[in-house]
């Protein structure tokens, strides 16, 4: 490879993914890395260094243990496999098929994720690491189908199975358990597939139980009691925020427990489907989402997209609990609990109640069992329940006491493999991957 001097490839953190995605191809860069090992940072290119110089300084930067690009020529697509820690085994998260602005706003949304799976996959004592993985598109995601999505996937299998076990992807923003069965045609490394192939297909109505159980956990602790088995949730008013595969079943769950529902969505279907399923006094649409902060409530349920939960935000929430499946609610993890916590209003973290999608997959390739995963969701009362208690017990945030768990279990190697993720980094990086 001809080697392109840095000052050509400055600022590339700021490039759009289309313009990244030429660039590349321009210079002939069509696979790139950067790794943390052994306390190194490494880069596959030194054409490279502008991005590494953003990975590295970025906030969102933990030490990821791996950062894996692909650019694929033959469909102009951005596919991007974050892994954060390996140590209790391969990176396992979804893999999301989204548009963004900028490369900078790309990569800083897989490392927040990969992270956040850390943290989800250990506190649920499964036996992976942290991982997420993104593809970008140049045109807008749902627009692909039949053979041009077909071709994506195909594509995005080949460049999973090329990282060698070291990321495991599951159904995420965007993609279906069709598009799971494509990637796992050209690769053993995926979950979630349909039923028909042994796989467990879409998670979403074992997320929005877990959360079920998560919120009324909390909604206990409020009330001052400790009953899994009560359900009631009877003059209670809880605001939805985002209705879709998870809210919406989150909803449904809701209103048969009894509570109020005021829900916020983008989509004016899913809004004339939920006015069509239940009536005005248990379901009410509200159309602001900037106002939806300030309805008082009991809970407010973030269901959707993350880090609504800022500066802004926070301050005009009257509610006592927030509690939802969205994934890295916090814009600032540390601060932002904070505030809640001194506002007096009980954070149900987002990594414990919302885990269910990835525990769902997780013992897929051992042989999926529906009967196991209902079991599993049933747990996450308790340890929510614990983590709440533990939390007030302290007089702290319970985002501060669940992420505590989290960093020492992750510390934790795969009692079998060892920390196996760091060899295979090794190995990838040794045999000439991205070269």
């Amino acid at each position: 490879m001809v080697s392109v001097a840095n000052e050509v490839l400055s600022g590339l953190a700021n490039l759009t993914p289309d313009a990244f995605v030429t660039k590349m191809l321009e210079v002939g860069i069509t696979r790139g890395y950067f790794t943390f090992v052994d306390g190194q940072f490494h880069s596959s290119h030194s054409d490279l260094a502008s991005l590494a110089d953003f990975v590295h300084n970025s906030p969102d930067y933990d030490n990821h243990e791996g950062l894996f690009f692909q650019v694929d020529e033959a469909t102009k697509c951005l596919f991007l496999a974050g892994v954060h820690r390996s140590n209790r085994g391969a990176g396992h998260g979804g893999t999301r098929f989204k548009q963004y602005p900028t490369i900078e706003s790309m990569f800083a949304d897989v490392m927040r994720l990969s992270k956040g799976m850390t943290d989800k996959n250990a506190c649920a004592g499964l036996w992976y690491g942290g991982g997420k993985a993104i593809i970008y598109a140049p045109n807008d995601p749902r627009s692909y189908e039949g053979a041009a999505r077909e071709e994506i996937f195909a594509n995005y299998g080949r460049f999973i199975a090329s990282l060698n076990g070291l990321y495991i992807t599951a159904e995420d923003m965007n993609t279906s358990p069709e598009d799971m069965r494509v990637i796992h045609a050209h690769n053993r490394f995926c979950t979630c597939i349909p039923h028909e192939f042994g796989g467990s297909s879409n998670p979403s109505a074992a997320t929005a139980r877990g959360v079920f159980r998560g919120l009324l956990a909390a909604v206990h602790l409020v009330d001052g009691k400790n009953d899994a088995n009560d359900t009631n949730l009877k003059g209670k008013h809880i605001i939805v925020q985002g209705a879709g595969n998870v809210g919406g079943r989150l909803i449904d769950q809701l209103i048969e427990c009894g509570a109020k529902v005021t829900v916020f969505d983008l989509r004016q279907d899913t809004k004339e489907a939920l006015k069509a399923k239940y009536p005005a006094e248990q379901l009410t649409i509200h159309e602001d989402g900037d106002s939806l902060y300030e309805i008082e409530a009991d809970v407010f349920s973030p269901n959707a997209i993350g880090a609504i939960l800022n500066d802004t935000t926070i301050p005009k929430l009257k509610v006592r609990i927030v509690a939802g499946g969205a994934n890295n609610q916090l814009a600032d993890p540390v601060k932002h609990a904070k505030d809640l916590h001194n506002r007096g209003i009980l954070y149900a973290p987002d990594f414990i109640i919302n885990r269910m999608g990835i525990v769902n997959c997780s013992n897929e390739p051992y042989g999926y069992l529906a009967a196991e995963v209902q079991d599993k969701a049933d747990e996450v009362y308790p340890d929510t329940y614990s983590i709440l208690h533990d939390a007030a017990e302290k007089n702290h945030s319970p985002q501060f006491e669940a992420l505590d768990l989290a960093v020492r279990l992750a510390k934790v190697e795969h009692p079998i493999l060892g920390h196996r993720g760091k060899r295979i980094i090794n190995h990838l990086m040794n045999s000439g991957w991205g070269k």
